[in-house]
Parts: C-alpha cells; structure tokens; sequence
C-alpha cells in the first residue's frame, strides 16, 4: 500500500522539478514512492498492526519527503551537498533530516502514533478497575 501519492511529493518538491525528474526517467516518482512505502512499512511493521485503514497524517509527511528527496537525488547529486548558503534543495536537505529523524523515533517507540498497539496497554486507565476503600481513621473534617 503506497503511503504517499506523486501529489503529496508536490508539497516538498516543486511541480516543474518533479516533471524534469519524470523526463529523465519516466515512473521514477511512483517507483520511488513504492519503495520508501515498503521501507517505512517495514520499520514500523514490528511497533504497529498493518495494514492501516488509512494512512497517519504523520507517516504520510515522512513518506513524502523522503521520496521527494530520493527522486530529486536519483538525477542530480546537488541536492546531497550544501556548498552554498544559496542553495535551492536546502529546505528539502532539512524537511529530510526532520523525516528520517522522526521515522527513527516512531521505530524504535519514542514517538507514537495515535492507533492502538498491544504496547499501548499501559498507556491508558482500564475503566473497569474501582479502587474501593475503607472509612478513614481518623476523620479531621470537624475541626
């Protein structure tokens, strides 16, 4: 299940770009798109139960840019270097270290997703548990 769409890429990646990269090689977006779905799937298949009746807002950004970023790097090596303070693929270089960042921290449990997960047990009250008590020793209500 694909876990972004080519449009999704536009929000990171400039349409005139995106159509260049497809010029020069034709399906690179939907193939990359495929691959980085089945990477993120596979890192978060262990933590969450797939397949998800709709994608996360959150696993969506973080598919997006990464693959926005692999399909500009796939035709040019200028979006992997930061020569200059002028450099145009610098807010995508920083959208992808925020990605990979938050990907690693949704692996490995320090970043959650709002789904239920048999690790969420402890997580939340069991509202069938009461705690009942006695009456109070002492009862200092009266002074």
């Amino acid at each position: 299940m694909p876990l972004c769409t080519v449009d999704d890429l536009k929000d990171y990646l400039h349409a005139g770009y995106l159509a260049a990269c497809e010029k020069q090689n034709p399906g690179l977006a939907e193939r990359t798109i495929a691959a980085v779905s089945g990477e993120v799937t596979d890192m978060l298949r262990r933590r969450y139960p797939l397949p998800w009746p709709e994608v996360p807002a959150l696993v969506r950004y973080v598919a997006a840019v990464i693959a926005a970023y692999r399909t500009v790097e796939a035709i040019t090596t200028l979006v992997s270097t930061e020569g200059t303070t002028e450099n145009e693929w610098i807010p995508l270089q920083n959208e992808w270290k925020r990605a990979t960042e938050m990907l690693e921290k949704l692996s490995t449990g320090k970043l959650k997703l709002p789904l239920a997960t048999a690790d969420d047990a402890d997580d939340y009250e069991d509202p069938t548990v009461a705690v009942v008590t006695g009456k109070p020793m002492f009862d200092f209500t009266g002074f």
